[in-house]
């Protein structure tokens, strides 16, 4: 009953700070998922620790980016944060497996 009355709380918001919300979500979420992707691609290489680190320095920028407009174009918050959540589990799953 709790989650019904936040929902609707929510819906009576103006749409700036829910565009806010929706902007803040996104720019955290890109930054944790590049972290992420760019940990479980050190975790998939082989080699010296280098070797290991240097492709997900170099793609870490171009995954914030992607990451950032692909949650951004979500529809809502709930999106966003099933994004967010899905890709995390999914890295954290090629980090613990490897």
């Amino acid at each position: 009953m709790l989650l019904f009355s936040k929902m609707s709380r929510l819906s009576q918001e103006p749409k700036t700070v829910i565009g806010w919300a929706h902007g803040v979500l996104a720019i955290v979420g890109a930054f944790g998922l590049a972290y992420l992707c760019g940990t479980s691609l050190s975790a998939l290489l082989w080699g010296d620790m280098a070797e290991r680190i240097f492709p997900s320095m170099f793609l870490f920028p171009l995954l914030v980016c992607g990451f950032g407009f692909w949650l951004l174009f979500s529809k809502n918050l709930l999106h966003v944060t099933l994004k967010i959540a899905l890709m995390a589990l999914l890295n954290a799953c090629i980090i613990a497996f490897v």
